[in-house]
């Protein structure tokens, strides 16, 4: 066995380590490696260095390789994790079995019939969407009411109105007295407007056909009504009996143009009155035949008629109004004169 082998069994230290060793102590001390490792082999010692480092006590601590970090010894008493705390479930209170008046008022619900099962609500609860919709609803509602007005006289039976002084007149002109007439008496035209947009009596909506401005519709428009019919009786007659009313009497055309019967006008004398019937044409022809309303209430029955001044006055009367009058006749002429 070499020198090597033999220090390297005598330490019982790996080859490898005895070598590097013996070279950091050859040039440490001054001396040679085989001589090392023949004093280490025979079990002798090695010369001390000249230089102050202090000899090792061992070879194998001179061969030691170098330190590694030592491992954290574990501690006996480990710190662990702290455990979370959870909190413990609040569970409600039971019900109680039996309130008075005034707890019921903490419960949503309460059985007041226990025979029964009866259960009722002692706390009212809206749904928000129905909540909004009360504030929704009616701002629709006011939009709705504000958008209605067209601002044109005639136009669903809107008035006319001074910008100025807001004073409200009839489209003709006339000052507004309401629903009645002056003197307490009815106001026919605007009963009769109203019977024409079905407020008065629901089977009888003349608009639903001739349009809420009488342009038109399933029905003829209403333009020039007063030519259509001259006659507010002949008017009166039409609506009364309608289409099939004419047609049963073997009459094919209406009116004083003679239009032929075309559309299917029903006839209002079982739904009307005969003076609803009246005011709601008298309404047409003031509305959309621009006929006088006074001329029409006369001719179509409402009112009675103005009588009419005489051409002609007796002398008398003349008399009365031109004061004292004198006769003078003309003198007889004769043959003879008496001086």
């Amino acid at each position: 066995m070499s020198d090597l082998a033999d220090a390297a069994a005598a330490l019982g230290v790996p080859e490898a380590i005895v070598q590097r060793s013996a070279e950091a102590r050859a040039k440490a001390t001054g001396t040679s490696v085989d001589e090392i490792l023949a004093a280490w082999a025979g079990g002798g010692s090695v010369p001390a260095a000249s230089s102050p480092e202090p000899t090792p006590a061992s070879p194998a601590a001179e061969t030691a390789p170098e330190p590694q970090p030592a491992e954290t010894p574990q501690v006996a008493a480990a710190v662990t994790a702290p455990t979370p705390v959870t909190a413990a479930p609040v569970t409600a209170a039971p019900a109680p079995s039996e309130v008075n008046a005034k707890e019921a008022l903490r419960y949503p619900a309460v059985v007041t019939v226990p025979a029964a099962g009866l259960l009722e609500r002692t706390v009212g609860s809206l749904p928000r969407w129905l909540a909004a919709a009360f504030l929704v609803l009616p701002l629709f509602g006011l939009l709705q009411l504000a958008s209605a007005s067209s601002l044109d006289c005639g136009q669903g039976t809107e008035l006319s109105v001074d910008r100025v002084t807001g004073v409200l007149e009839n489209c003709d002109g006339s000052p507004f007295e309401g629903r009645g007439a002056p003197g307490g008496a009815p106001d026919f035209v605007a009963l009769g407007g109203e019977i024409f947009l079905g407020q008065v009596v629901t089977a009888a909506n003349c608009s639903g056909c001739h349009g809420p401005a009488g342009q038109g519709g399933t029905g003829p428009a209403l333009a020039g009504v007063g030519t259509t019919f001259v006659s507010c009786a002949d008017h009166i007659e039409w609506v009364t009996k309608g289409s099939s009313g004419f047609q049963a009497e073997g009459r094919s055309t209406y009116g004083d143009l003679s239009k032929p019967i075309t559309a299917n006008m029903p006839s209002f004398a079982a739904s009307l009155s005969a003076e609803q019937i009246a005011s709601v044409v008298a309404f047409e022809r003031v509305r959309f035949g621009a006929v006088d309303p006074a001329t029409v209430l006369a001719d179509c029955g409402l009112v009675e008629a103005a009588p009419e001044d005489s051409a002609t006055t007796t002398a008398g009367e003349a008399g009365a109004e031109g004061g004292a009058t004198t006769t003078t006749t003309a003198p007889e002429t004769s043959a003879t004169t008496v001086p």
